[in-house]
């Protein structure tokens, strides 16, 4: 390939990895950025959403304020063809944009598995809009005087800390009954057994009851079926079963099957196309990743600095990930500090996850503008006060607060 002066650079989708390779790469660089949304989502702790302690304000920012501070030209669009071997794409407006890179950061989508009723009757847990309907359906259903039944599908991060949540607001209601369905023998099941022992033990005294080593068969309008033959009725259920690849990676030629991720070498390129860098959860490593926030600006960062010196004539660098804590919320009952193996539990380390958020949308958007400023007061305010708050009016809260335990492997 012949090396331009200024070559041009497309970035499809624009999350975690997108947003932090465009904010990486110099505005001397001709660099179009395409997502079919407006806003940025901060996905982590789109949770909250459903007690209502943050808004979906919070957690958006806008994408194309963003990307004219780096000095690049965003496109709320669609990218419908992309052929990498002529360095074209088209959008779905018609627009062609010529590119001599192209990272793709479209993430995936969500799965049903095939269950019959599943994607009908179920409210999907993927994305600002999905948890702020979650609430406002929680909220409308809880407002009724009569016994209320929810079924959260997936023990994974997601049904755990949406569980969490649901807790956090209603666990003092009468007639409430949660149901968690999971088909592995224990929840979070990727991470150390005592998550589990201590979340069944918080549950014990709460209206909560669990379904591992189960399977959703269906799913209707006021009840969930399992493989057991047991028929769980539900007012609301909850979907957190999962993510597949988007079809529109084997449409790209990013990879040969249908379903698939895009495997990548371990510079990041793709394994069929040398111009072409995919980040984020849509690409497939040699050595398999979580999908986690923090892997995806790793990867962002790195496809940002591949690009650059492969346009140079250089050799990229191969990733080199960095594995780092990961904090689990459970509603206000407490918060989980994994580190390899180990596990820290306590109410305090909540304001570690808050802090997170924080440092991260800050991050993304320094508060050196008016609008960047007062849009991280209004998050600072929503976040550490909504949790402060409740905290100095329960004395109950305020004691547990120094209560921060290792659990047991």
């Amino acid at each position: 390939m012949t090396h331009r002066a200024r070559p041009r650079i497309l970035i499809v989708g624009l999350n975690f990895a997108g947003l932090t390779a465009a904010q990486k790469l110099s505005p001397c660089l001709g660099v179009t950025a395409v997502d079919r949304c407006a806003t940025f989502e901060y996905l982590p702790n789109i949770h909250e959403l459903v007690s209502g302690i943050k808004s979906p304000a919070n957690l958006r920012l806008s994408r194309r304020r963003l990307l004219r501070r780096a000095g690049h030209r965003f496109l709320q669009d669609t990218v419908a063809e992309l052929d990498p071997a002529a360095g074209t794409a088209r959008t779905a407006s018609g627009e062609r944009i010529g590119f001599d890179y192209c990272l793709v950061t479209v993430g995936g989508v969500n799965d049903f598995f095939g269950v019959e009723g599943a994607c009908r009757f179920s409210l999907p847990f993927k994305s600002v809009d999905d948890c702020a309907a979650i609430g406002a359906r929680l909220r409308s259903l809880a407002a009724r005087q009569r016994e209320l039944s929810v079924v959260i599908v997936g023990g994974g991060l997601e049904g755990v800390e949406c569980l969490g949540e649901i807790l956090r607001r209603y666990r003092k209601r009468r007639g409430l009954r949660l149901h968690v369905v999971d088909k592995s023998d224990r929840l979070l099941a990727a991470e150390p057994a005592a998550l589990d022992r201590e979340i069944r033990r918080i549950c014990e005294p709460l209206p909560v009851r669990f379904h591992t080593r189960r399977s959703v068969v269906s799913v209707a309008e006021r009840e969930v079926r399992l493989d057991s033959g047991e028929v769980v009725g539900s007012d609301l259920t909850i979907w957190t079963g999962g993510a597949r690849a988007p079809e529109t990676l084997p449409a790209w030629g990013l990879t040969e099957r249908s379903g698939e991720w895009a495997p990548v070498r371990d510079t990041l390129q793709s394994a069929l196309y040398d111009n072409v860098f995919v980040a984020g959860d849509a690409a497939e490593l040699g050595k398999p990743i979580t999908k986690q926030g923090y892997f995806a600006i790793q990867m962002g960062e790195w496809a940002a600095d591949n690009i650059r010196l492969t346009a140079r004539g250089l050799r990229p660098r191969p990733f080199r990930p960095s594995r780092r804590p990961t904090l689990i919320a459970f509603g206000d009952l407490t918060t989980f500090l994994v580190v390899g193996r180990k596990v820290i539990a306590g109410t305090a380390l909540a304001a570690a996850k808050e802090g997170v958020f924080q440092a991260t949308m800050a991050g993304l958007d320094p508060p050196f503008r008016p609008v960047s400023f007062v849009a991280l007061q209004e998050r600072w305010w929503s976040g550490f006060g909504g949790m402060a708050l409740p905290t100095v009016i329960s004395p109950a809260a305020f004691l547990r607060l120094g209560e921060v335990r290792l659990l047991d492997g």
